[in-house]
């Protein structure tokens, strides 16, 4: 189970989400937009996360993550398709909202996450670490293919053959996804679940799991300072990897050269998450992503600081520092409020970043139209970086455990 998410993180990593910003530049100048203007195109699939993740969370909860993927890796990979035959701003928009971002988030970045959380209780840090990994190394692997693709047959073209990837490999390795350890007659170590002990009601004698709700999570000041910080932070990370290609090239290197360098970012990541998922076993987490989110801080501002093209090779070791922290998040939401409620939950996350996720691109597409520079937007994103870093420090696991809960794991039929 966990190899078909991991390959289906990679391949939707690389492809629909890493992938994006190789594709910025060329949509840009072919249909001769500024750049706030192609900013919009590319945030609106993290906005669609946030409006549309509290049902994607639920369904993947009460279904499963299986017919989630079919269907989304249909939609993302016919949308990717149409892409290339539109010549005209508004329907584009439309169509990578509506078809493209709809298949990504509905078939793969929450609903992966969700039921890899679900899958894992005692290797549960291990677990979601491989998958983020996996994101990550999509990232690595694709990126800089694809800047060759838009280079030698161009943007179009690759959309063609990025769709039917997607299709192929999605509905192919969904067949590897289960709902839960539950619905194969496992229990939640993934071991053989023993027959249960019938009582004169017909319930079941056993140990009662203890699981937040959606609501009692909500009830906790530890949810809302994750919250917050998440808000912060994946906004500013958003407008980063949106922009991130258009900056290099703001900073003097060419558009294949700073695709090749998101490739090393993506690379350098993967050692970082590992290592970063393994720890966090072990020690607080607050530390160690309160370190992540400042390595991306200070990388931001030694871009603003020095005018030398040798500054992208720091500023890109530090973000692979920062991406390789934020898999703590994720770890901390499961491990402070379980299993049932996680996709629910991370949902409610992903929804506080709507509007922020599309203003801050924008805002940093519109001051390079502006101004010609990059740097007033770092400075934005730097302090947010930095804000989100405050929050997570002030973090602590929940006092008191809810009332335990007796009800089943498995899906409806």
């Amino acid at each position: 189970m966990l190899l078909g998410t991991t390959l289906l993180a990679t391949f939707s990593g690389g492809v629909l989400l890493h992938g994006a910003s190789v594709f910025f530049i060329p949509i840009r100048e072919d249909l001769a937009l500024s750049a706030a203007q192609t900013s919009i195109i590319f945030t609106s699939s993290r906005a669609l996360a946030g409006v549309g993740g509290p049902l994607f969370g639920w369904l993947a909860d009460r279904f499963g993550g299986r017919p989630l993927i079919i269907v989304g890796s249909i939609l993302a990979g016919l949308g990717l398709i149409y892409l290339q035959t539109l010549n005209s701003y508004l329907p584009f928009v439309l169509v990578y909202l509506l078809v493209v971002a709809l298949g990504t988030h509905l078939g793969f970045a929450q609903t992966l996450l969700t039921v890899t959380n679900r899958w894992f209780v005692r290797r549960k840090a291990v677990a979601i670490t491989i998958l983020l990994t996996g994101f990550a190394a999509g990232g690595a692997i694709f990126v800089f293919p694809l800047g060759i693709g838009v280079e030698q047959i161009g943007w179009r073209q690759t959309l063609v053959y990025s769709g039917l990837f997607i299709m192929i490999t999605g509905v192919g390795l969904s067949l590897l996804v289960r709902h839960s350890p539950e619905s194969m007659g496992l229990n939640e170590s993934n071991e053989p679940e023993l027959t249960p002990v019938q009582t004169s009601g017909g319930s079941t004698d056993g140990p009662a799991k203890r699981d937040y709700t959606a609501y009692e999570a909500l009830r906790t000041k530890v949810f809302w300072l994750i919250l917050g910080s998440s808000t912060l932070r994946i906004s500013a990370e958003t407008a980063i990897m949106v922009h991130i290609i258009p900056i290099m090239a703001w900073k003097g290197m060419d558009e294949q050269t700073a695709a090749g360098m998101v490739s090393i970012f993506f690379f350098l990541s993967i050692p970082f998450r590992l290592g970063v998922g393994l720890i966090g076993q072990r020690l607080p987490f607050q530390p160690l992503l309160v370190g992540g989110l400042m390595a991306s801080a200070v990388g931001m501002a030694l871009v603003i600081s020095v005018d030398e093209l040798w500054v992208l090779y720091p500023f890109v070791v530090l973000l692979a520092i920062y991406e390789g922290s934020v898999v703590l998040q994720w770890l901390a939401l499961g491990d402070y409020f379980g299993r049932r409620s996680f996709g629910t939950l991370t949902g409610i996350i992903r929804a506080s970043d709507v509007l922020p996720s599309i203003l801050i691109p924008i805002y940093a597409g519109w001051v390079f139209d502006t101004t010609g520079s990059y740097t007033k937007a770092l400075i934005t994103l730097v302090v947010m970086m930095a804000a989100a870093a405050m929050l997570i420090a002030t973090t602590r696991r929940p006092s008191a455990a809810p009332k335990p809960r007796i009800a089943s794991d498995r899906p409806t039929a």
